[in-house]
């Protein structure tokens, strides 16, 4: 009769090491997958950190178990071998799903597989793309934006894999040639895509399309406005699209230039965008069938030139008439017509998007090019088939079991549990990775790179054709939110999403007011001052009150009181803030009346940047012309004195008509006691009311004049900082304004005629 084997037996500290590790190796699992696909949206310092932390202890955690695991198979083993020697015929030692042992060790070790494989796509472009204009403060402007560091510390996590993996393959003979195999190669395409990126950081740090492409625009701006280039009416510039190499470069002792012959040859490699106007206008391709792929282009090159600023190199058309003239008519070749607004803004938008993917995604694709993307997207194919090989593997040769017979025991849990935790980790992969491959399709990157190779070379044949309108038409990942913040000093309760503080810490302040979708009527009204101004933006002057064309029955100077008054306000954030109240009162005064048809648009767009305005003091105080802290430290105090004035229960006027609210808050807000700004507020309200009464239209009219300057006065920054930061989020709409004016050549805010940067 032979005999069974001694009952497995080891040391308890060794028996709750492997518990522990086990349990913590199956929470940081999770947690860092779960986490590092919600971190691709989330970018919390704290969110990073946490999963970093994590990341950093799961090897080790891991390997602990591991190693004890192996410790207690070899422990177990020797006193088999022993007890073999006294008892002949004894049964054979426990060997893969007969080892509860050998189950865990391998679980575990699929675990860290993933996980290095899942980290290094979000961890490769952080620890290799370092970008300017993610800390413009340090600057660091000699990389252009793009440099190149080993990550050590993720290649330390493979070697460190691949360590343990030596160490169990003694434990995998029942696993046989194929699952060994299997195994091995899924990790090992992991590490090839990670070595992949590497290479193509490297090839595009060093490119003149990516690595040095800002200092080459830089160079090659300058070298338009020596040679007039630029100038003419009814013309398109040839800035840089796309097709920038080192044979059609020279590098001079005022930077680099792009030589004459490469941009007259207009069947070359290099791609001007006045090419693209010619063939839009006149060829008969996807350009002119489709003419958002021509502003795609546009787009493009925009964001190639708003990448010196974020990389601290000079505009060398700052000022110039020539930039000013193509923006006011509207980004096109003669403006005939009229600027199409919702088209300028959408231009705008998908430069930013370019922008924000550029310096924000885990997966910069403009790193990728020819064959090494096609190398990634056929390496994340054959990492989702190893996922789903590997857990074929496991499920057949009962590394993970999920057991529902008999009662269930602890031991039949921590199996069940091991089962899920392990399916839970192969389907994260295979989502991760698939979403890589559509994002990667889907995005503007690769629509780019297709219509540079189509406009170069074109692609004959039907089903080529088809392909390629087929892939241009896919929408890529939104990275802009086409809204604006809301607030309300007045009401600080009409536009909260959440409070609290820790929301606050999780969400920013931004996180906590609500927003709306950016109307057509903001971005048309903003687009008239911009043309109205031309790009003046100083209220002071001659015919500023006239171009408002409301008869100036309240000049512009309304929002300024008589020098030397007790109202003087000394700031744009107290002039904001007096201005909002004004606006809100007015509005409460008209609430009561339908508002006229021909004043719809003009309310609309007034009130939303009304309250916008209120929003970034509150918010984004960065953005705006003032000291960060005593913009923050002034808002607290007024809204202190809001509450103060008008109490907590009816902060929100929920008991009481609009005209009764108008009345009461006006004789509240007026009281000696009161802040200047609310006092001023308040004024101005009055102002407005007796200004324009019966004529409630030319009231909107020129408030949505007025708040639509106030946003381009505003705009122009040198905290380039502040901007790259309101990317991270989602955008700003005062950074779209920023960015259309930095392409009309203004970069400065303008003096107000009382010698003030109020406007």
């Amino acid at each position: 009769m032979l005999q069974s084997a001694p009952p497995m037996a080891g040391p308890q500290p060794v028996g709750l090491l492997v518990i522990l590790g086990t349990v913590g190796s199956a929470v940081l699992a999770i947690l860092l997958v779960a986490l590092s696909t919600y971190g691709r949206r989330c970018r919390h310092p704290a969110l990073r950190f946490f999963v970093w932390g994590a990341s950093l202890a799961f090897i080790p955690l891991a390997s602990s178990a591991i190693s004890a695991l192996l410790q207690q198979r070899k422990t177990d083993r020797d006193r088999h071998e022993q007890y073999c020697e006294e008892n002949p015929g004894c049964a054979d030692f426990p060997k893969g799903s007969a080892s509860p042992e050998v189950q865990i060790m391998w679980t575990i070790l699929l675990w860290a597989v993933i996980m290095v494989i899942i980290r290094g796509n979000a961890d490769t472009a952080a620890a290799t793309a370092a970008t300017a204009a993610a800390a413009p403060s340090t600057g660091d402007v000699s990389v252009d934006g793009q440099k190149v560091r080993i990550p050590v510390e993720l290649l330390a996590k493979y070697a460190f894999v691949a360590w343990l993996i030596v160490m169990c393959m003694p434990e995998a003979d029942w696993l046989e040639f194929a699952g060994k195999s299997i195994f091995v190669v899924f990790f090992l395409l992991g590490f090839a895509k990670v070595v992949l990126k590497l290479v193509a950081f490297f090839k595009a740090s060093d490119s003149y399309a990516v690595g040095k492409n800002a200092r080459l625009v830089s160079g090659y701006m300058a070298q338009l406005v020596e040679e007039g280039a630029v100038a003419g009416h009814g013309h398109v510039p040839p800035y840089v699209v796309m097709g920038e190499s080192k044979d059609d470069v020279e590098e001079t002792p005022q930077g680099y230039r792009i030589k004459r012959e490469a941009l007259d040859n207009k069947l070359g490699a290099l791609v001007t965008l006045d090419r693209v106007w010619l063939l839009s206008d006149h060829g008969d391709g996807l350009l002119r069938k489709q003419l958002e792929l021509r502003d795609l282009c546009l787009s493009f090159s925009l964001f190639k030139s708003l990448r010196r600023r974020l990389s601290g190199y000079p505009l060398a058309e700052e000022g110039t008439i020539s930039a000013l003239d193509f923006v006011l008519r509207g980004l096109d070749a003669s403006g005939k017509g009229g600027a199409d607004a919702d088209r300028v803004f959408r231009v705008l938008v998908d430069e930013l998007w370019f922008a924000s993917d550029f310096y924000y995604s885990p997966l910069p694709l403009c790193s990728f090019s020819g064959w090494c993307a096609a190398l990634n997207y056929l390496l994340s194919i054959l990492i989702i088939a190893g996922a789903i090989s590997v857990g074929c593997v496991y499920q057949s040769y009962g590394v993970i079991v999920f057991n529902t017979k008999g009662p269930l025991s602890d031991v039949k849990l921590a199996q069940n549990a091991n089962y899920l935790i392990t399916l839970f980790l192969l389907f994260a992969t295979i989502f991760t990775e698939t979403c890589e491959i559509t994002a990667g399709v889907c995005s503007n990157w690769t629509k780019i790179a297709l219509l540079g190779t189509y406009i170069k070379r074109g692609w004959p044949g039907r089903f080529t054709h088809a392909a390629l309108e087929a892939v241009l038409r896919l929408k890529p990942a939104k990275r802009w939110s086409n809204k604006i913040g809301q607030n309300s000093v007045l009401e600080p309760r009409r536009f909260g999403k959440r409070s609290g503080f820790f929301s606050e810490k999780l969400y920013g302040r931004a996180g906590l007011m609500r927003s709306v979708g950016v109307s057509p009527a903001v971005k048309d009204v903003v687009l008239r001052s911009l043309k109205s101004s031309y790009g003046g933006l100083d209220k002071g002057s001659g015919t500023a009150e006239q171009k408002v064309g409301i008869g100036g029955k309240v000049a512009w100077g309304w929002a300024w009181p008589a020098n030397g008054t007790q109202e003087s306000l000394s700031s744009t954030t107290e002039h904001i803030l007096a201005c909002h109240i004004g606006t809100r009162l007015i509005e409460m005064k008209y609430s009561h009346a339908a508002c006229p048809t021909s004043a719809a648009a003009d309310k609309t767009a007034a009130c939303h940047l009304s309250y916008y305005c209120a929003y970034l003091v509150a918010a984004a105080p960065g953005l705006l012309p003032d000291s960060t802290a005593w913009t923050e430290k002034r808002y607290k105090e007024v809204a202190e004195d809001v509450q103060a004035a008008l109490g907590e229960d009816v902060v929100d006027g929920a008991r009481e008509s609009a005209g009764q609210r108008y009345e009461r808050l006006l004789k509240e807000l007026s009281a000696s006691s009161r802040d200047k700004v609310l006092r001023r507020g308040a004024e101005l309200g009055r102002l407005l009311v007796e200004a324009y009464e019966g004529d409630e239209a030319a009231a909107w009219r020129f408030l949505a004049d007025f708040w639509s300057e106030m946003v381009l006065f505003v705009a122009p920054s040198q905290n380039v900082k502040g901007h790259v930061e309101a990317m991270g989020r989602g955008g700003e709409f005062v950074t779209l304004v920023w960015a259309l004016l930095l392409h009309a050549g203004v970069t400065d805010r303008a003096e107000t005629p009382h010698g003030s940067s109020i406007p």
